[in-house]
């Protein structure tokens, strides 16, 4: 029996397609979206690019697509250079430099260059511990075991696993999710149903709902399933083209602009528009140019939505941020997803993939816009300060101690809970490593 396709589930599906090509338009830095204009140009005779800027009046009463939901991605903060140029080590590079600080001594430092040294192109490691172990004549593999553990917790997390089901699972063992156990049963029984997007079988077998599946799925696609994509092999460094500019008007007010550069405006064609009236059109010919001017405008409308949000985030950062780019760099104020969220209407997961590797350039340097966004700490008597302020106040404190008697952990959270910060000491463990920074006995 052939099963009939209603208005409804067209429409369903018409809509999730939409859907996730605003979400990849959205997803892309400057310098990809250019070349992904590029490539529409090329692939859709019916949309067309104009050299002014007539038309941009137009577009911002375009209809726009809100609530792009899954789940969030609370990525880390990205490094940063106050200029355009934005310096990456080589993943080699940047592995034996945590290396040096995770493992004083030479034996496990040896052993982890090697296990560096044998990552594939894509960061993955094709050794056992038995056949590390053998290489440096050592009968027990629990050595081994613990210094490929430390590695694949560097950053990025996941690096020198042995597959992809290991890569996502190191990965979700170091989110805070309440989806993240069914994330991880599901990567190491079921990861095969979830690229087939079998959601309802799967809710059946880990008797769950379909819901609490779709949740564990966009935790899951959150993840990089290659560790090493966002690493050169070589060059070591990039030029980044910011997405936002933050300047000063004529009257010194600091404003955001979007960087339009090698952006045309876009428009459909006329020509084709025109053909629509003519009687003698074949009705394939008639649909097919229908599909492609729906393509089209939905193309321009989602980059239209993209820009709108890009900007409508930059200018939240300026209003809640403007103490530090007026020059105060130790006053970055708490903001988080859900701050932003709440205040411009939209869903989480819409704002950090907003976010997701895009730049802002400001009178303070080049910054991921990824860097404003931290949490709060609560401080007796005062307003909450950001957890990036105390991790650079924590970074400083332990630049000026005595080296001959470092600072433990417990010293640390006493120094903090005496200025009125009242931090868990597993707190500060956990900011002391973000900063790559050995526990007290490896100071010495």
């Amino acid at each position: 029996m052939q099963l009939k396709t209603t208005g409804i589930q067209v429409q369903k599906l018409t809509y999730s397609m939409s859907l996730e090509k605003a979400i990849e338009v959205l997803l892309l830095p400057h310098a990809e979206l250019v070349t992904n204009i590029e490539q529409e140009l090329q692939d859709n005779p019916l949309l067309e690019a104009e050299i002014d800027d007539k038309q941009i009046e137009a577009l911002a009463n375009l209809p726009s697509t809100n609530n792009m939901s899954t789940s969030t991605n609370d990525g880390e903060n990205q490094e940063f250079e106050s200029s355009g140029t934005v310096n990456m080590m080589t993943l080699e590079e940047h592995l034996y430099h945590q290396l040096s600080w995770e493992f004083s001594d030479p034996q496990k430092r040896k052993i982890g260059e090697y296990i560096i040294g044998n990552l594939d192109k894509d960061g993955f490691l094709g050794l056992t511990c038995e056949e590390i172990a053998e290489n440096f004549d050592l009968s027990d593999i629990s050595a081994i075991q613990e210094i490929l553990y430390a590695i694949q917790n560097f950053d990025p997390i996941g690096i020198a696993t042995k597959d992809l089901n290991e890569c996502l699972t190191v990965q979700l063992g170091a989110r805070q999710s309440p989806y993240r156990d069914l994330a991880i049963r599901i990567v190491k029984e079921y990861l095969d149903h979830l690229g087939e997007k079998r959601y309802a079988c799967l809710a059946k077998k880990l008797s769950v709902s379909t819901e609490e599946i779709t949740e564990a799925a966009a935790l899951i696609a959150s993840l990089e399933p290659r560790p090493s994509r966002n690493y050169l092999p070589a060059t070591p460094c990039i030029y980044v083209e910011p997405d936002i500019y933050m300047r000063k008007n004529e009257e010194g007010k600091l404003i955001v602009e979007t960087n339009r550069s090698g952006l045309p405006v876009l428009k459909i064609s006329r020509n084709y528009r025109d053909l629509l009236n003519q009687p003698n059109l074949s009705p394939k010919d008639r649909d097919f140019i229908k599909e492609r001017i729906n393509k089209a405008t939905q193309f321009i409308r989602n980059i239209h939505q993209r820009g709108e949000t890009i900007t409508a985030i930059a200018k939240f950062i300026l209003e809640n941020q403007k103490d530090f780019f007026e020059g105060d760099a130790s006053a970055l104020n708490p903001m988080t997803l859900k701050d932003v969220a709440s205040y411009l209407e939209r869903n989480e997961s819409t704002i950090s993939r907003a976010i997701n590797k895009k730049y802002i350039d400001t009178p303070q340097g080049l910054f991921p816009l990824k860097f404003f966004f931290s949490h709060s700490v609560a401080r007796e008597g005062n307003e909450d300060t950001s957890a990036h302020n105390v991790i650079q106040e924590l970074a400083q404190l332990i630049e000026e101690e005595n080296k001959q008697s470092p600072l433990s952990d417990q010293e640390i959270q006493d120094y903090f809970n005496a200025k009125g910060l009242h931090l868990a000491r597993r707190t500060v463990t956990k900011y002391r490593q973000k900063l790559n920074i050995h526990s007290s006995h490896l100071r010495k």
